[in-house]
């Protein structure tokens, strides 16, 4: 019996690590940042955002950073889902280290909750990778007035 009893206290702390370590986040929160005026592939207009772990400031993102570029879908609205991946057209979402060294998800979502446009934006995303990473959570950006030249 109470070699019994040691088996199922083992398994229930087995269990328990298990839970704990699917609960915590495994790396930064990217939940900060800002969002700016971009352009396109082809010149016509987007919309970039650069998601931050600590709060951003315009013209200086702190790193690492993801950045989400959108080109489809403008203007942007609050309830907006964006989905980005495979055959869509409508931008990329990348992990960035530093500058230049970024990594391209494979597939993205991001939500706009809420949107005020020019002012800022607040909502959710999440970004899966080749290796089956995924990298979610919340985000508030702020708007960076930027003059854009496309073309």
């Amino acid at each position: 019996m109470r070699a019994r009893r040691q088996v199922t206290v083992a398994v229930f702390v087995v269990a328990l690590v298990g839970i704990a370590a699917i609960a915590s986040p495994d790396g930064p929160s990217f939940s900060y940042g800002t969002m700016q005026s971009s352009c396109a592939p082809w010149d016509g207009p987007a919309v970039e955002m650069r998601l931050t772990t600590q709060p951003a400031e315009c013209k200086r993102v702190s790193e690492p950073y993801i950045s989400v570029a959108i080109w489809r879908g403008l203007p942007i609205h609050e309830g907006q889902v964006v989905k980005l991946g495979a055959g869509s057209d409508a931008g990329s979402a990348a992990r960035c280290v530093k500058e230049g060294d970024c990594k391209l998800a494979q597939s993205a979502t991001i939500v706009f909750d809420k949107y005020h446009g020019r002012s800022d934006a607040a909502g959710h995303y999440e970004l899966l990778f080749k290796n089956g990473e995924t990298v979610k959570g919340t985000f508030a950006v702020k708007w960076c007035e930027e003059r854009v030249v496309c073309g």
